[in-house]
């Protein structure tokens, strides 16, 4: 074996060497991210468990995309007219919300089951929009499915996360998987009709639906989807609420009272699903890119104690299923202050809610 060794150059069997690193490399990234997949996917929310896979995950891919998080260009949003698009380096850091992460990731893997019983024999293709630079929420897929079962569209925006998403791609190796990646607004993406979409996810919001295009990118892409196709998220809620600030301060200090006791809901006033856009038909064009949607009036209640006196919006997404997130389980339904009753000239009696889509989408609320 020696003598073998010794006719092979020296730069030939560094070359070997290197491509050993290589695929051992690879190994051990696929490694990690099965490790991984498989505590988000558990059924049990074992929060420190979870804090720290959410954790090595996104250290995984901050590894494996080559992204920088110093470099200024990165963390730089783009401005649309429908809402704002966060830099790469923020779109990253969402990972390490791990309830979030852990219900997204949960939530897909059950709707592609889901979507396997729905459409048998077929190779199902699923459209993410917004992917980010790691396109975090359906990377998990593949070590649970294989690319015969399905495949991705992934719509991106940002150049930047595409040059990072392209080499999660090559280092996972799961070029097989990808249709097409497109560089776009997912606000004005029109899919090519020979390639049915089961399944479309776009996890592209703040709390109260507020700032970014989740309800543009919803009106636009769920027309898409095919007959009994599925969107993720499945429903967002938007509630308004009253929260007793003095009860929710005692809950942060340890003292045991139950979610309800420091926040009292009044009404809902906005859903968000793919047949929204079938339901909202009469939402009208203000100006340009301007949408408004139907208003929404809310009676505040006489008989609740003053503690009562912020009024908010609360959000509750249904991922898939039985996958939710609830109030204050991450940033996006952390509850978003409208105002103070007690610093109003007059008493507060009603007050009007309507959703516009702008280059600020958010509730316009007026006061009675």
């Amino acid at each position: 074996m020696i003598d073998i060794i010794r006719y092979i150059g020296k730069d030939l069997w560094r070359t070997i060497e290197n491509l050993k690193d290589v695929i051992n490399n690879m190994n051990s990234y696929k490694h990690e991210l099965c490790r991984i997949t498989k505590i988000f996917l558990d059924s049990e929310d074992k929060y420190d468990e979870l804090f720290h896979a959410a954790d090595a995950y996104y250290n995984l891919l901050l590894k494996a995309s080559g992204l920088e998080p110093e470099k200024s260009s990165n963390r730089e949003a783009i401005y649309l007219p429908t809402g704002k698009a966060i830099g790469s380096v923020w779109a990253a850091l969402c990972i390490k919300e791990f309830m979030r992460t852990k219900r997204f990731v949960a939530g897909i893997y059950k709707a592609v089951k889901t979507a396997q019983e729905r459409f048998p024999d077929t190779r199902l293709h699923v459209l993410y929009a917004g992917t980010g630079p790691f396109a975090s929420l359906i990377l998990p897929l593949t070590t649970a499915f294989s690319s015969s079962e399905i495949c991705f569209t992934l719509l991106e925006i940002n150049p930047n996360s595409i040059e990072s998403l392209m080499e999660i791609i090559k280092t996972f190796e799961i070029d097989d998987y990808v249709k097409e990646i497109v560089c776009c607004d997912a606000t004005e993406y029109k899919s090519e009709a020979r390639f049915p979409i089961h399944i479309i996810i776009s996890e592209t919001m703040l709390n109260a639906l507020r700032r970014e295009p989740q309800v543009a990118i919803t009106l636009n892409l769920a027309p898409q989807l095919v007959d009994q196709g599925i969107f993720i998220p499945e429903n967002i809620k938007v509630e308004a609420g009253l929260l007793n600030n003095k009860r929710f301060q005692e809950r942060l200090n340890g003292i045991n009272l139950s979610v309800e006791d420091h926040y009292f809901m009044i009404k809902k006033i906005f859903q968000l699903d793919k047949d929204t856009y079938k339901l909202n038909t009469e939402y009208k064009q203000k100006n340009n890119n301007c949408y408004i949607f139907p208003k929404e009036r809310i009676e505040l209640p006489l008989d609740i104690s003053n503690d009562y006196n912020q009024l908010c919006l609360f959000t509750t997404i249904q991922v898939f299923g039985d996958e939710y997130l609830t109030h204050w389980q991450c940033s996006l339904t952390l509850p978003h202050k409208i105002l103070n009753l007690l610093q109003q000239e007059k008493r507060v009696a009603q007050i009007d809610f309507e959703y516009i889509i702008s280059n600020n989408p958010g509730f316009k609320h007026t006061v009675y």
